[in-house]
């Protein structure tokens, strides 16, 4: 029996290192072969699972930060053999480094990770840090939805209403953004900087069914709000389409409110699919047709799982291989369960629990308690 562990973080809850930690301790008996593999999309415990397949080569540093007025330390993770330094979205501006009451995406914005790109160039010119050439951000969790204008306003770009007043880009005020000044973009900092975004989503950031439709409201915006956003942020595009710095409003990617695409279209990075990154590094050296069993998961398991999130991917690629996989989640939408192969068999932390909350502050508990009906149903194959 070769049994593979490959989940995906619970979001606000544990990382996908920790559940396989447990679902090892949990598994150390069964009589087979267990593989460890904490998947990422990009979102939460994107560090964490880059640490962990090259826990020998990477190394930690970290800088302190602001976001939403709160000051905590970034961690930022470098593979001097690589030159490669991994930053996730989700350490810097992400959702779990807010408490409820400060969620407020329409006055937020991702100056934080603009800012933070700054400290590591200025680190790595002044030899405090291993060098590195190339950047990889996790794009997901985030608790913004600002088209990466933050970003790029903390690497000097400017932005001015009708009456050249100075204005913060912030979604509060993307509809009074006349124009957009580069005269003071410090774009030279990185110039001999390869950027890559592993993007959690292939959602489009605008059109019907958008990535800010989807995905505002676990932010923290309501109905007006997000419709306010979606108009801004339409407004934003519009002006640099008409600059011809964009050929396609409609084409924009939505991972993380915005931000893989503005990071593509200011500082020219490459935007990477999960579903790629997850082929061609994390599975790279998993021969599927050796897996008899998949236990993987998330923390929410719905329709969007099935638009390019690790988990999704994961179902769609072993499923005809394996003879059974074993989706454990948080939670999952009803509705796909009907979309899932006749193999997946299904558990949820919920049902062991009273109520959502509940099942998120005791997840460990919760899984645990599943993965002990999981050893059973494969012991008894």
């Amino acid at each position: 029996m070769k049994i593979l562990f490959a989940p995906n973080s619970f979001k606000e809850s544990l990382s996908s290192v920790q559940i396989v930690r447990i679902l090892s301790e949990e598994f150390a008996e069964i009589d087979g072969e267990k593989i460890l593999l904490p998947l990422s999309d990009g979102g939460d415990g994107f560090l964490d699972v880059i640490d962990f397949i090259n826990s020998d080569k990477c190394r930690s540093y970290f800088f302190q930060n602001e976001f939403g007025g709160i000051i905590s330390e970034n961690k930022v993770l470098i593979n001097a053999t690589t030159e490669e330094l991994f930053i996730e979205s989700a350490e810097v501006i992400g959702l779990r480094k807010l408490p409820l009451h400060l969620r407020k995406p329409m006055n937020l914005n991702t100056y934080a990770l603009g800012n933070l790109i700054k400290q590591v160039i200025a680190a790595r010119n002044n030899s405090q840090l291993s060098y590195f050439n190339k950047i990889i951000f996790g794009i997901g969790g985030t608790a913004t939805i600002d088209f990466g204008l933050g970003t790029v306003e903390a690497l000097g770009v400017k932005f001015f209403d009708k009456n050249k007043n100075l204005i913060k880009p912030v979604p509060e005020n993307f509809l009074t953004i006349d124009e957009i000044n580069y005269s003071d973009f410090q774009l030279s900092l990185l110039k001999d900087v390869k950027i890559s975004c592993i993007a959690d989503v292939d959602t489009p950031l605008l059109g019907s069914n958008s990535a800010i439709e989807l995905y505002s409201n676990q932010k923290g915006a309501g109905k007006e709000e997000i419709d306010k956003i979606k108009k801004g942020i339409e407004h934003i595009a519009n002006l640099l389409l008409e600059k011809k710095i964009v050929s396609d409003i409609f084409a924009l990617n939505g991972a993380g409110g915005g931000l893989a695409a503005g990071l593509n279209i200011f500082l020219k990075a490459e935007i990477i699919p999960s579903k790629s990154f997850i082929s061609d590094l994390l599975l790279e050296e998993i021969d599927i047709t050796e897996i008899d069993y998949l236990i993987t998961g998330e923390g929410k398991f719905d329709i969007q799982s099935f638009e390019g999130k690790a988990t999704g991917e994961l179902i769609k690629k072993f499923s005809p291989k394996v003879k059974n996989i074993f989706l454990v989640c948080g939670m999952i939408d009803e509705n796909v369960k009907d979309l899932l192969p006749e193999n997946v068999i299904c558990f949820q932390l919920v049902d062991y629990f009273t109520n959502t909350a509940e099942a998120i502050k005791n997840a460990e508990i919760g899984l645990r308690s599943v993965s002990k009906k999981i050893f059973q149903l494969l012991v008894s194959q």
